[in-house]
């Protein structure tokens, strides 16, 4: 057996080397002018990487998987409630803290290492649906998509996308154990995770109904919800419930239970006019998205995007906004990976560097919001 480089696994090893890098500098880029607008402001008392330890390692889910990968998950107590958040990224987060020797900086190690691969792999499948120059354009409205300082940080968006990414190429390319795996992955990390399934399931039967055969490797693709699955196996071996995890997700300090998608965008709408201050980064954002996104998807069916990259658009948009209290949304739609394709499909040179400015601007001012602890979620 030949040894195998970089360049049998991503393709182009410089062109992989270039956006790892790229994508990973950008975001820390924004970071940091967001860090010198606050200095500026005089709110900063200590230097970048003292703050940036001492505010991200405390602040929103991040101390959540600290104590899942230090401790595990509570079948009792305080902390019990830990059992919703999935199982993938805390646990990798303990593995490399073995060698790290912090939690945290484990946790951001994985995010970085993880956003760098994304980045490529959008690249590819966005070259596969539109070709090299247009790839380019979905790449970079990635890269500047003005909540993407979560993937930088100690959470789990980065470790998500890339899975996903990898598992809707691998799935494109019909190599069905690699994205059954791969899908199954992304099912441990995230709830939405399962969204793969639609695509995968309608690639293998597209294939097999083309070439009049059954593909036994197919069948792998039904890996995907076996991640799902051992979430679920998790909530009963410790706490007793296979469903456990719901009860903790309808109390304090979640208050998240599923309602019909109707019902919450009403409630949203109703939060956006009683809570201005929030309003701005949480309820007008997320319900623009909502009827943007679904625009969106229509617009690439219109410009001929794969089915399964659709399909998978729709899946997802449609399990993020069951969610009955919904304070994430801006974040959660960052795994909507469709919508960058679809946003390269386009033609209009103009429309194109609007959005890029318009992203790039609120980008900063975001990572500005990071930096003094604004309820950005």
């Amino acid at each position: 057996m030949g040894k195998l480089n970089i360049k049998d696994r991503f393709g182009n090893s410089s062109l992989f080397i270039k956006i790892f890098i790229s994508t990973i500098a950008i975001h820390w880029v924004i970071l940091v002018l967001g860090y010198v607008v606050f200095y500026m402001n005089g709110q900063a008392d200590t230097g970048f990487f003292t703050y940036f330890y001492q505010k991200f390692s405390t602040g929103g889910d991040t101390p959540h998987y600290i104590n899942i990968a230090k401790n595990g998950y509570a079948a009792n107590g305080e902390f019990a409630n830990l059992i919703v958040f999935y199982p993938l990224y805390p646990f990798l987060m303990k593995i490399l803290s073995f060698v790290v020797r912090d939690y945290f900086i484990s946790g951001v190690i994985i995010s970085n290492v993880c956003l760098g691969i994304s980045g490529y792999y959008l690249y590819r499948i966005t070259e596969k649906e539109l070709g090299r120059k247009k790839a380019y354009d979905g790449w970079i409205i990635y890269v500047l998509y003005p909540f993407g300082m979560f993937t930088i940080l100690a959470f789990t968006e980065s470790l998500f996308i890339m899975l996903v990414l990898m598992a809707l190429y691998y799935i494109s390319e019909k190599k069905w154990i690699a994205g059954g795996i791969i899908g199954m992955l992304a099912a441990l990390s995230r709830s939405q995770g399962i969204a793969l399934l639609v695509p995968a399931v309608y690639e293998a039967v597209v294939y097999m109904v083309k070439n009049r055969k059954f593909a036994v490797k197919s069948i792998a693709v039904f890996l995907t919800p076996v991640g799902t699955f051992i979430y679920l196996l998790i909530n009963k071996i410790v706490q007793g419930d296979w469903m456990s995890f719901v009860k903790h997700e309808a109390a304090e300090p979640w208050y998240n239970t599923s309602h019909w998608i109707s019902e919450n965008l009403t409630q949203h709408y109703s939060m956006a006019i009683n809570n201005f201050s929030l309003s701005m980064i949480i309820y007008w954002v997320q319900l623009i998205l909502y009827f943007a996104a679904l625009a969106a998807l229509f617009y690439g069916i219109k410009k001929k995007i794969s089915t399964s990259v659709i399909a998978f658009g729709g899946a997802y948009i449609f399990l993020s906004y069951l969610h009955g209290w919904l304070i994430s949304g801006p974040r959660y739609m960052m795994g909507c990976v469709a919508l960058y394709i679809i946003y390269a499909a386009i033609d209009n040179k103009y429309v194109k560097h609007i959005v890029f400015i318009l992203f790039g601007i609120t980008s900063v001012f975001i990572a500005l919001g990071f930096w003094q602890g604004q309820a950005i979620m």
